[in-house]
């Protein structure tokens, strides 16, 4: 085992949950491509989101706030395609690094690191729209409606999908998007997705039963 892994299986251990994003809010609703720059289902599809705190901070304090979504029966071989996105800025520098954010609805969700498709690197970012919700897992309400965009090497931000949340309630998934994607689409450069692998394998071995698990 990786010295990566180690680490974040030792933190998810510690914790009695995932290293990071270790309490959230289980949300369902609606997935529509608006675009094809993407391998989005062709079909409006259901799917499964969680919004939660990076580092877990109580209360209404700021953190690196995450939003992930399940696509069921859009990854390889039938099964889901997990996406993970993080607060962060927008621009060419930004949309690569965390940033701390004081409400769900305020500001930008980004990838973090590219996608590689047909030889073209392609971020994935989402927006929300509707009133300033504090960053407090009490706070979240539905329904709650993001726009996600794909970004260009260029820094340029285009629609490409509509994801709309209606319900609250379920037990998660144990989101992967290392391990579920589409064909074709995966994380660039080579040695940054190995790295995260490394990163999520360790912290996916130490996870404890979602009924413990904190909301």
């Amino acid at each position: 085992m990786s010295l990566v892994s180690a680490g974040f299986r030792g933190l998810a251990a510690l914790r009695h949950a995932k290293a990071f994003h270790p309490g959230g809010v289980v949300l369902r609703g609606e997935l529509r491509a608006v675009a094809d720059d993407l391998p989005w289902p062709p079909e409006a599809v259901s799917v499964v989101a969680r919004l939660s705190k990076g580092a877990g901070t109580p209360g209404r304090l700021p953190d690196a706030l995450g939003l992930a979504v399940r696509i069921p029966g859009a990854g390889r071989d039938g099964g889901p395609w997990d996406l993970t996105l993080t607060t962060a800025g927008s621009g060419h520098l930004g949309r690569m690094l965390p940033r701390p954010s004081a409400s769900w609805t305020s500001g930008a969700y980004s990838s973090l690191v590219p996608y590689r498709r047909a030889g073209r690197l392609v971020w994935l970012g989402a927006w929300a729209s509707g009133p300033r919700t504090p960053a407090s897992l009490d706070a979240v309400g539905v329904p709650l409606r993001f726009v996600l965009r794909t970004g260009r090497e260029d820094g340029r931000w285009c629609d490409s999908a509509d994801l709309t949340l209606t319900e609250i309630g379920g037990d998660p998934p144990s989101f992967d998007p290392m391990l579920n994607h589409p064909d074709g689409l995966e994380f660039a450069p080579g040695w940054l997705a190995g790295l995260r692998e490394r990163a999520y394998a360790g912290s996916r071995s130490a996870r404890i039963s979602p009924e413990r698990r904190k909301r």
